[in-house]
């Protein structure tokens, strides 16, 4: 059972410029604003995830890639499964805009975390990212 509406899985403290691995505790990154959340479980129909990120701030004509993993498990240091992937955020040359995307997802672990993973590529892209979770929110697949 989600204990609050809306569960902040990473705040916008400082730009992802870089992979940021998987946040281990139940205590918020000062500098990253990563969480582990504990769900005790989804219920039923499961827990909409949302993502949302900032215009793009890295070097321009860049092709990097940042992608978003929701990862869950049973236990809070180990065992992370990936439970949701979101769409590749691109490093567009003359746009690169903000965005927000909205995933559900179902699984029966305990606790649950965000992963960004960076590809750098010719440029490096820089957003700052909101990811929440929350029983009263969207309840699409969307990328709007």
């Amino acid at each position: 059972m989600v204990l609050d509406d809306l569960l902040k899985l990473k705040t916008a403290i400082t730009a992802v410029a870089a992979t940021e691995a998987g946040w281990t505790t139940l205590t918020r990154d000062g500098t990253t604003g990563q969480v582990v959340v504990d769900i005790s479980k989804c219920p039923m129909e499961g827990i909409p995830i949302e993502v949302i990120y900032t215009i793009d701030t890295g070097t321009e004509n860049g092709n990097g890639t940042m992608i978003v993993t929701i990862q869950a498990s049973d236990t809070l240091a180990t065992g992370y499964i990936t439970v949701a992937t979101f769409p590749t955020i691109t490093q567009a040359t003359a746009m690169r805009p903000a965005g927000r995307m909205v995933r559900r997802i179902a699984t029966q672990k305990k606790y649950i975390r965000s992963v960004i993973t960076v590809s750098a590529g010719t440029g490096a892209p820089s957003r700052l990212f909101s990811i929440h979770a929350g029983i009263g929110m969207v309840d699409d697949d969307s990328v709007y």
